[in-house]
């Protein structure tokens, strides 16, 4: 531990480098004394409030209560504070006095006035069972006295990660309780690679983000990371300025640093009264960003006003439903349903608000002025001062209708377009007298920057997965033969060899085969947009083909093997805009009206023609499954028939494919689409899937030249290797580790040396990987993986064991001072499909039964009963002693949901484990009258591959024999021998039956 220590040392010498920055706490080394020092500073900070009557141990006592959250979001909500303060309310003990509020935390005053900034290290973590290991945490940043940033350091031998699954055993175990649970972030460190991520429950991957710099360089070493996040007053800006709370999802969101970096360059130009656009590529949170620009641009005295501007079609979209998710604990008014005039009441009050509405209502208002309506508000209205947001600029408001707002106004308005796909002189628009043709034209400068490129390398979004069909039906290859070609891409066969591909290509691209290691699949959006065909009309045949095919009235069958998974694969839905006065209004209402039908009979809904925008939104939420209510197995969509809809704007990480049949598209659109499908979600979605049906050679050749426009050069990082690619790295693997397949090189690899057993892990990880992604190509199919490579179920069974058991030895044996070289003990397996059901997942549901402190009792239907239960039933196949618990607590959840408001079920489940786990131990202590102490020792330390357990000759003491034959006089156990036998043969039955599985998950 000596290095660690070490790097610890570094880390607290350059966080108070210098007087301005964090001061050292070496006094500071249990919990209580945090909460002594928080208080020193809290009644510091309030002398005139408290009168210089210091607070009592019962006020302490409440100040303590209100400090105490249950969750890192609930303390969130308290942290951001209203008005940019963090304020407690409590009743002095002397009623004469009433009721105080004690300013906590001003964080309009950072790095200056009452704030406190101070670092400690080594602090004593409490103990929540008396099973718990003795905790102690690297290093904490206070912020008058409590823990908003927490780091943990490991050598740069060890991954990053393990400090990472550290983090989130302690959140288990529930160390960051009381004081710790105002934490907001937390950072991990090797020394070489340095992340951070927002407090939460349960931390996901996804959601580490490293640092770069404004150029977006990475910022990797710990110590300059140190400098450049975690110096005052850049720390104090992460944790307040530059976090965001998703009342929906209950996270803290802690911008990543391209985030952070466009919102200064918009605020310095801003200064200056520049406009310009921000060019973050799709899927990397332009939305939040842009929320945050609103948010911080209303600091700036000279503005009037800030307005977000959309489209009236995102209304019903997710830009809008995120923004007022944002802001239900910010300052900020959205204005998306009242009348116009409302609106010129809005823009023209004294208040200080972001105002959210639509380009349409705005352009309404100055139409106004030609009626002449009250004189006097329009020459308010014309003499403000306003900043225009506008999140995907370009469909937003064209060239044109930005001239006529900016003609309305005497003060020239400011500017700041947001876009992951500007539109250069390469792509430009078609000329149109003064109107800019570019997106530097339309709104000034580029500010910041962040392709594509940067986002897969900051594994910000996925790479993308393009299969461009060439084996589907077709006359005729020549691809200069356009009109031909067209005309083929109409027809039935054309249609019905796309479906056929759909079906085949969704048991991996939806996630279908190894759903198990998840419990939920993904979904996929078909668009279509024929040349020589009414784009809707192909849309509507292919949602009848699908209709077809679900309920068996087509020559194109579901897969057996889909069938076995998913009997009631494809759940289908179509949308399109639906006109009023065309000439195919008639037919397209009908068949509106059928498809609406055939919704409400697949979930139960009940919308009609009339409620189209009702049934659009439905669509969107099921797709997106961002409401607990979407997120069971049986309210999932597979597939969404579309011509143009959902395309841009929408976002969800459950989508993990597009199916295109239509000609190639624009650069812009096709970057566009694409991106719906690359959101960082799961180990096992590792690309954006993108099939495309028509013209295989120039799609491929626009995608390419698409790419390197929006990636600036090179795309070899954004797209997936080819199948012939992953199969070499595949072979080579397999060709380091062929040498093992058989069970005596296996069994020998136990007797091995320590190197030799290193370097197999490595190699085992290496096969591993490349193993889990030749398994994600169609063309694995056509592999015989028993013939061709000896892979049979045993052999793989026999080696992952083999590899199980060295990687336990290793991680049992990890020393950071140790000079050979360390394996990745914290590698997760990918190749391997889980037989069970992901009992994780099955909490996810049972956590949507839990309503909020304070809120209504959620409604859940019989079908997610019903398939809670039928997880369980299966989680009991194969794990019973922990789906027997997970069953205990579903059945309490059930039946008084109301007990378990704001609580969360996973610390719920671990209490009940950790209750069961110590009767176990009870009721084996007293059978055989052993130490109960010596026994939770022997458990603690158990390895089932070793021959003797540290502890047992301790635990199966003389004295202990003793006890037992005075309280068991006509035990068959007479002899010693016989009993510490018997005692050593229960003990392994009880550790690897009944204990070891309430650990494993």
């Amino acid at each position: 531990m000596q290095q660690e220590a070490e790097m610890e040392q570094k880390l607290i010498t350059q966080l108070t480098h210098d007087e301005h920055q964090w001061t050292l706490r070496e006094d500071l080394k249990t919990e209580e004394d945090l909460w002594n020092n928080f208080f020193t500073i809290l009644q510091n900070n309030n002398r005139g409030v408290l009168d210089d009557v210091p607070l009592t141990d019962n006020e302490k006592a409440s100040v303590r209560a209100k400090i105490n959250h249950s969750t890192f979001f609930k303390a969130a909500q308290d942290f951001t504070g209203a008005n940019g303060q963090y304020r407690i309310a409590i009743d002095r003990d002397d009623t004469t006095v009433g009721t105080i509020s004690l300013l906590v935390i001003d964080h309009t005053n950072i790095a200056g006035g009452s704030s406190v900034y101070e670092v400690v290290h080594q602090i004593q973590m409490g103990r929540h069972e008396d099973l718990d290991n003795d905790r102690r945490g690297d290093v904490t940043l206070l912020i008058n006295g409590l823990p908003v940033i927490h780091i943990e350091l490991k050598t740069p031998k060890r991954s990053p990660f393990q400090a990472f699954n550290q983090i989130q055993k302690y959140i288990t175990e529930q160390k960051f309780n009381g004081i710790f649970s105002n934490v907001q972030m937390f950072v991990i460190t090797n020394g070489n690679d340095t992340q951070y991520i927002a407090a939460d429950q349960h931390l996901r991957e996804k959601f580490l983000s490293g640092w770069v710099d404004k150029d977006n360089n990475p910022v990797r070493n710990y110590l300059d990371f140190a400098k450049d996040v975690l110096s005052i007053p850049m720390a104090h800006h992460m944790v307040s300025d530059y976090s965001v709370l998703d009342s929906k999802q209950k996270h803290i969101i802690l911008l990543r640093p391209y985030q952070v970096h466009a919102i200064e360059a918009i605020f310095e130009a801003s200064k200056k009264q520049q406009s310009g656009y921000i060019w973050h590529t799709t899927g990397s949170g332009k939305t939040l960003t842009s929320y945050r620009v609103a948010h911080n641009l209303l600091s700036i005295p000279s503005l009037d006003k800030v307005i977000f501007l959309i489209d009236r079609k995102d209304l019903d979209n997710q830009t809008t439903q995120a923004f007022q998710s944002y802001a239900n604990n910010d300052s900020i008014d959205v204005d998306e349903t009242e009348s116009t005039y409302k609106l010129a009441q809005r823009l023209t009050s004294s208040e200080r608000t972001v105002l959210v509405t639509t380009r349409q209502k705005l352009q309404h208002l100055f139409k106004w002025q030609d009626e002449d309506r009250n004189e006097a508000m329009f020459k308010r209205l014309k003499n403000l001062k306003l900043a225009f947001i506008v999140d995907e600029c370009h469909r937003t408001i064209s060239p044109v209708s930005k001239m006529e707002i900016d003609k309305f106004f005497h003060i020239q308005p400011l500017w700041y377009g947001f876009t992951g796909t500007p539109i250069f002189v390469d792509n430009k628009r078609a000329e149109n007298g003064k109107a800019a043709q570019t997106t530097e034209q339309q709104y000034g400068p580029c500010l910041h920057s962040y392709t594509i490129k940067d986002a897969i390398r900051d594994h910000a979004v996925l790479g993308f997965q393009i299969n461009s069909m060439q084996n589907i039906y077709q006359d005729d290859d020549d691809e200069d033969n356009v009109d031909k070609l067209n005309q083929q891409y109409i027809s039935q066969k054309h249609m019905e060899s796309v479906a056929q591909n759909i079906m085949k290509l969704s048991y991996r691209d939806l996630g279908i085969r190894n759903i198990n290691n998840r419990g939920y699949t993904y979904s996929a959006i078909l668009t279509t947009s024929p040349a020589n065909m009414r784009p809707i009309d192909q849309a509507k045949r292919y949602y009848q083909l699908f209709r077809d095919i679900k309920n068996g009235q087509s020559d194109i069958k579901v897969p057996q093997r889909i069938q076995k998974i998913l009997p009631d694969f494809p759940k289908i839905a179509i949308t399109f805009s639906v006109t009023q006065n065309d000439d195919d209004s008639l037919g397209d209402q009908e068949f509106m009206r059928k498809a609406i039908n055939d919704y409400n009979q697949e979930y139960g809904t009940s919308y009609s023609l009339r409620e189209i925008g009702a049934y659009n939104k439905n669509i969107n939420d099921r797709l997106a499954r961002k409401n607990d209510a979407y997120k069971p197995q049986s309210e999932r969509l597979d597939l969404v028939i579309v011509v143009d809809r959902l395309l841009t704007g929408f976002d969800s990480q459950y989508l993990s494919t597009l199916f295109v049949d239509r000609p190639p598209m624009n650069p812009q659109n096709i970057i566009q689409s694409f991106s719906r499908t690359n959101r960082i979600f799961d180990q096992d979605k590792k690309y954006g899937n993108i099939i495309t049906f028509q013209f295989p050679k120039t799609f491929s050749e626009d995608i390419d030249s698409a790419l390197k426009l929006y990636s600036q050069g090179g795309i070899g990082d954004v797209l997936a290797p080819t199948w012939e690619e992953s199969k070499q790295k595949f072979d080579n693997s397999y060709h380091e580790i062929s040498c093992y397949l058989n069970s005596d090189s296996s069994q020998s690899l136990l007797d091995a040396s320590d190197e030799e057993q290193k370097a197999f892990i490595k190699q085992y990880q290496q096969f591993d990987k490349s193993f889990a992604a030749i398994q994600t190509y169609d063309e694995f199919d056509n592999v015989n993986s028993e013939k061709d490579y000896q892979l049979s179920s045993e052999n793989l069974d026999a080696l992952q064991g083999t590899y199980e058991t060295l990687l336990d030895k290793f991680r049992k044996k990890s020393d950071d001072d140790d000079e050979t070289e360390v394996v990745d003990t914290e590698y997760e397996l990918e190749s391997v499909i889980d037989k069970s059901i992901n009992y994780q997942y099955i909490l996810s549901l049972m956590q949507s039964y839990v309503p909020d402190e304070g809120e209504l009792l959620p409604k859940n239907s019989k079908t997610e009963t019903s398939e809670i239960d039928s997880y369980i039933d299966d989680l009991s196949q194969t794990n019973k002693p922990l789906a027997t618990i997970v069953g205990q607590l579903w059945q309490k959840v059930q039946a008084h949901p109301e007990n378990y408001a704001g609580k969360q079920v996973d610390q719920l489940l671990n209490e009940m484990i950790d209750q069961a786990y110590n009767q176990q131990l009870v009721a084996f202590a007293d059978k055989y009258n052993v130490s109960l102490d010596d026994l939770k020792f022997v458990i603690k330390n158990y390895d089932v591959h070793a021959d003797k357990q540290a502890g047992v000759n301790q635990l199966l003491s003389r004295d202990a024999f003793k006890a037992f034959k005075a309280a068991n006089a006509n035990s068959e156990l007479k002899r010693m021998m016989d009993w510490k036998k018997q005692v050593r043969a229960k003990l392994a039955e009880l550790y690897v039956n009944q204990i070891a599985p309430l650990l494993s998950e």
